[in-house]
């Protein structure tokens, strides 16, 4: 549909930390829970006194999961510089705008992939890229978004070209920012977005669920939260994502999310599915020592 990165892009894109996102789960989780009670009847079960002495003895492999995540949230609210990147918004509507436009297309990539996107990082930026040119008439009859869509307000904000290569996210810090039109999983929330912490109360549409499954090869992952859904009359809390690539994974590794050597694929699911997922590690609960937490995107400098 559009240019992505160029080779050298591509070439990283085929390292970048994502992929591997659990199987276990309907495509669009229109399934009610009870659907997939005797996997996760245990979730929502009221705790016995001997399961909470149980929890000072957690096996050591669990607590180092819980360890590293607390610390790599730690490392991404103090330790990342103020995010300032190349985007600018004419005033507060182009921005929310902009927004609309981000969810809108993530969401569709569900119902009509596009080649460019191939990981969950490779979702992110096609939402962003392909927003800021929604206030191309062209564009918007190439983008052949689902029947029905509503279309938001168009995004006037521009971006810095190099070599016809947007410059839409930071990708180094020091010395001096960099940016570039590629950016992976890690680099996209700790050099390109906010972190909220983990409650999913404070989610709001757009945000991202950050996921790092320790002993995986790709071991970062990315969801975003959509909300309510253009695309759907029931539900407010949509979250969409797309799998990654398969890969071989050592063992105790969450299943992943496709056959082996399988491309990967999009999927949508329920919020209120997904924190009681049968893999407790894809599960967005403070509890999870594998979820890093919500960050949400802040590509224009304020």
């Amino acid at each position: 549909m559009s240019r992505d990165d160029g080779p050298a892009a591509a070439r990283a894109r085929d390292h970048a930390p994502c992929g591997e996102l659990p199987d276990r789960r309907p495509r669009l989780v229109r399934t009610r829970l009870e659907d997939a009670r005797p996997a996760a009847a245990a979730v929502g079960a009221p705790r016995r006194p001997g399961a909470m002495a149980r929890c000072a003895t957690l096996p050591s492999s669990v607590l180092r999961h819980a360890r590293h995540a607390a610390c790599l949230l730690v490392t991404l609210v103090v330790a990342s510089p103020p995010v300032r990147a190349q985007v600018r918004f004419a005033d507060a509507a182009d921005r929310e705008a902009f927004g609309r436009w981000f969810v809108l297309l993530a969401d569709a990539q569900f119902y009509r992939a596009t080649p460019d996107v191939d990981d969950c990082a490779a979702l992110v930026r096609h939402a962003v890229r392909e927003a800021l040119r929604s206030s191309s008439p062209d564009w918007r009859r190439r983008i052949a978004l689902p029947a029905g869509s509503a279309v938001p307000a168009p995004v006037h904000a521009r971006a810095a070209q190099v070599d016809g290569a947007l410059r839409l996210f930071r990708v180094r810090a020091d010395p001096g920012p960099d940016y570039a039109e590629f950016a992976d999983a890690r680099t996209l929330v700790s050099l390109n977005a906010r972190p909220l912490g983990r409650e999913t109360t404070a989610l709001r549409p757009g945000d991202l669920l950050y996921f790092h499954q320790d002993g995986q090869s790709l071991p970062d992952h990315l969801m975003v939260f959509v909300g309510p859904s253009a695309f759907e009359a029931e539900g407010r809390d949509w979250v969409v994502y797309h799998t990654g690539p398969s890969a071989p994974r050592p063992a105790g590794v969450p299943a992943p999310g496709s056959p082996p050597g399988s491309p990967g694929e999009v999927r949508k699911v329920r919020l209120v599915d997904l924190v009681r997922h049968p893999s407790p590690a894809w599960r967005p609960v403070a509890a999870n020592p594998r979820f890093v937490g919500i960050f949400r995107l802040s590509l224009d400098s304020r």
